[in-house]
């Protein structure tokens, strides 16, 4: 899935266009085991309306 071409879903809010998504950039990648942060930042995106993360670049 690309968040570039493809429909965005939220688990809140429901089908999300482009325009409904914000980016927070230089968020800290985490290993999903462990919790513990790796390599470089990266941006998520996130709904524009409540907020919760739809993707992670």
């Amino acid at each position: 899935m690309r968040i570039e071409h493809d429909p965005m879903q939220c688990e809140n809010c429901g089908e999300l266009t482009h325009e409904d998504l914000e980016t927070v950039e230089n968020v800290p990648r985490l290993d999903p085991e462990t919790y513990a942060v790796e390599g470089e930042a990266t941006e998520v995106y996130v709904c524009g309306g409540c907020h919760a993360i739809v993707g992670v670049k």
